[in-house]
């Protein structure tokens, strides 16, 4: 994530050329696109004037080719200007400054030109050579303000504390309320560490213009490096509410959205930012790590993509984008591939001990793990759905088997042990129950219940053929003696003469011993 960011007063350039919105669009020939640079022009302005009646988006890209197409035809200063404020939509900042460069060079009064290649110039941190611009129209007219106000801010960028502070003297000896001054000294201040008099000079500011959101944005940056995070919010959000689409308080307002967690608020104001700047990688950047955090990760990686076709050599998108495939979607493949692109994109300038390469070590072996646990979270799935179908089958056959051995019982039920009988069909419904409701998991422990009756059923049927009774369950008590049965033996044995036996006759009277 880039740093927080100071507002200076820059001036800001219109497109030139530009016809209104709704023009009638003339076509052109290919041979006219060919050969004339007018054609060409032309073509880019219908473009930029008539967005896509569906979706409202301008395509940037076939305005840039066109306006390129005519200042390679020697289309002159405002050709080469329009492909460089395109360019810089884009977010190709070094296209947007090789542009302007050459309309300023193709024209020198052309201050739209000078102006837009002073503020890409800062934007890169060439500040240097931006203060040699803006310093040519403020001598060419000291009473501009604002251009000098803008000369101020480069001299501040550029680390020329000095030149600033006598530029800023020269300015309030002629015009003491000007509030842009006291703005670049606060930034001056910020910038040397002075935070008390970077406040004083804010506050000074407001005083003489409490309306500028400039003033407001330096000061929350100010309270965020104290560490008072509350105020700079407040100020933040005070800039953004004087001016919506503020860019740099909206920036500085989503970093800090971003580093507590309210992703929400971030995307929001990333998304402002890129309303007043367009082509800004760093708001696409920021956009991107919230989308991120709010799990939008598709638009996450369309934004990283989007960067690194405007920027091929912005490590932050890299690295950012191989983290979203690591840890969040968890495709290492891809974000393996993010690393490897970002190592091409140097030409062999990093350092073995660069980041990228330990990164790209733990990147394949989660690789390699995580293709491990789906080949075995492949074959556990797959042993899963054979035994599955196993039990399918199974789960069929037992329907078969209990209608099979149902039968058999029934059929042989007045010879079978009636006791035997009752428990095989609370065995057999238990079974059915499970058939019916298809219970494909139970199939094998149905069948293992089964594999423990059916044999005593082909042994009742069989012992049933034969003309005997079917045996009794294992383990069967032996029935008890009817009551008074076993007394009733006894005296029957002792009655009851034996089978052949004579009775005794009986004595005759008066014979017998004495």
């Amino acid at each position: 994530m880039r740093s927080i960011l100071l507002m200076t007063a820059l001036a800001t350039s219109l497109l030139a050329g530009c016809g209104g919105k709704g023009a009638k669009v003339e076509k052109f020939s290919d041979d006219d696109l060919a050969s004339k640079p007018e054609a060409n022009f032309q073509t880019g302005l219908n473009t930029l004037n008539n967005p896509d009646r569906k979706t409202g988006a301008v395509d940037y890209n076939e305005a840039y080719n066109r306006f390129v197409a005519a200042d390679n035809l020697g289309g002159g200063a405002k050709a080469a200007f329009n492909a460089g404020w395109v360019a810089e939509k884009l977010g190709k900042t070094a296209d947007a400054e090789k542009y302007y460069r050459k309309a300023y060079d193709a024209d020198p009064t052309y201050d739209a030109a000078l102006f837009s290649l002073a503020r890409v110039l800062n934007e890169q941190g060439k500040a240097a050579e931006a203060v040699a611009l803006y310093k040519s129209v403020a001598e060419r007219d000291p009473s501009n303000y604002d251009t000098r106000n803008d000369l101020i801010g480069a001299y501040v960028r550029a680390g020329q504390f000095e030149q600033a502070m006598a530029e800023a003297q020269s300015i309030l000896r002629f015009d003491p309320q000007n509030s842009g001054v006291f703005q670049n000294l606060s930034t001056m201040y910020y910038k040397q560490g002075n935070y008390g008099m970077s406040q004083l000079m804010a506050e000074k500011s407001l005083e003489l213009n409490d309306g500028d959101p400039g003033t407001y944005n330096n000061m929350g940056v100010t309270f965020l490096i104290q560490g008072e995070e509350a105020q700079a919010i407040e100020k933040f959000k005070t800039a953004v509410k004087l001016d919506s689409s503020n860019y740099p308080a909206n920036m500085n307002l989503g970093y800090v959205a971003l580093n507590s967690g309210d992703y929400n608020l971030a995307m929001t104001s990333f998304n402002n930012a890129l309303s007043a700047q367009q082509g800004s990688l760093d708001a696409k950047l920021g956009l991107a790590v919230a989308a991120r955090g709010n799990g939008e990760f598709k638009q996450a990686e369309q934004l990283y993509d989007e960067i690194l076709d405007a920027d091929p050599q912005m490590e932050a998108a890299y690295f950012n984008a191989a983290t979203l495939n690591e840890k969040y979607t968890k495709d290492f493949g891809k974000a393996l591939k993010y690393l490897e692109a970002y190592v091409d994109s140097q030409s062999g300038n990093l350092s073995p001990t660069h980041d990228v390469f330990s990164a790209m070590e733990r990147i394949k072996s989660a690789k390699a793990e995580e293709d491990a646990r789906i080949a075995a979270e492949k074959q556990r799935k797959k042993e899963e759905e054979e035994r599955r179908k196993r039990n399918e089958e199974l789960l069929k056959a037992l329907a078969t088997t209990i209608s099979t051995y149902q039968g058999k019982l029934d059929a042989n039920a007045s010879c079978i042990d009636p006791s035997l009988a009752e428990e095989l069909s609370l065995v057999f419904e238990q079974a059915s129950m499970v058939v019916d409701a298809e219970e494909v998991s139970m199939a094998a422990d149905v069948q293992t219940l089964l594999d423990g009756y059916l044999p005593l059923i082909d042994e009742a049927v069989a012992g049933c053929a034969a003309g005997g009774a079917s045996p009794a369950p294992e383990g069967g008590d032996e029935a008890p003696p009817e009551e008074g049965a076993e007394e009733g033996a006894e005296e029957g044995a002792e009655d009851a003469p034996e089978e052949g036996a004579e009775e005794e006759a009986p004595a005759e009277e008066g014979d017998g011993g004495e």
